[in-house]
């Protein structure tokens, strides 16, 4: 499976399996942690078999999560852009984690404590992600029409194409409160007011550039 397959396959699942991350797996995970890290100056963190973030009341009876012991933290500098960077290349790593044949999960409500610790001055921590081998693959999500997302009059194919592919894009209570407007090939993302907008925003960028490839277009404020 590739990153491009994953975004079809990927769903969001909380019932894990107890079964351990082998050593291979998470040789791989730290590889791709750090290549992102690098790249996007965030600090994301793996935590192996720590049952503490999601181990409260709400996470086990409302959200319902099971053997979630494995977990991303994502964390970074607190600047304006936090929350979409954190979206952004957090989805990249989910779709990754994806083609390894394991499930996630994205978690606003994880308690931050535990990894929040041994944090630098300025860190923040924005969420967390569940990871681990899934009891299922969960379920698609339901979605709004296309032209919810964008003007699809006359619109080229690679927009088309991106559209589709944010329409795919987790969001947070499938809320799906984002839209794309294009000039040309300038295209601009609107995202709404909500706690997890800037969040959602930088998940459905990422899906938006596989969708309709990077070099078709150019992202504008």
């Amino acid at each position: 499976m590739d990153e491009m397959e994953a975004v079809y396959s990927r769903h969001s699942v909380r019932l894990y399996k107890a079964d351990p991350l082998s050593d291979d797996i998470v040789s791989k995970l730290q590889a791709e942690i750090d290549a992102i890290n690098q790249e996007s100056g965030l600090c994301i963190r793996l935590f192996t078999n720590e049952p503490k973030a999601f181990n409260g009341i709400l996470m086990k009876t409302v959200v319902k999560f099971k053997n979630a012991v494995n977990y991303f933290s994502i964390a970074g500098p607190d600047t304006p852009d936090l929350e979409e960077k954190a979206g952004y290349y957090g989805e990249r790593l989910v779709l990754y984690v994806q083609t390894l044949g394991l499930n996630t999960c994205w978690a606003m409500m994880a308690k931050k404590k535990e990894s929040s610790k041994d944090l630098e001055n300025g860190m923040r921590t924005v969420i967390s992600i569940s990871v681990g081998y899934g009891e299922n693959q969960g379920v698609p999500h339901k979605s709004k029409p296309i032209d919810a997302f964008g003007d699809m009059k006359d619109a080229p194919k690679w927009f088309i194409n991106g559209v589709k592919f944010a329409m795919l894009a987790p969001t947070g209570v499938n809320k799906q409160g984002f839209r794309f407007e294009r000039d040309g090939d300038k295209v601009k993302l609107i995202t709404g007011s909500g706690a997890l907008s800037r969040i959602d925003g930088g998940i459905a960028k990422y899906h938006f550039e596989l969708g309709a490839g990077k070099e078709n277009f150019t992202w504008v404020q």
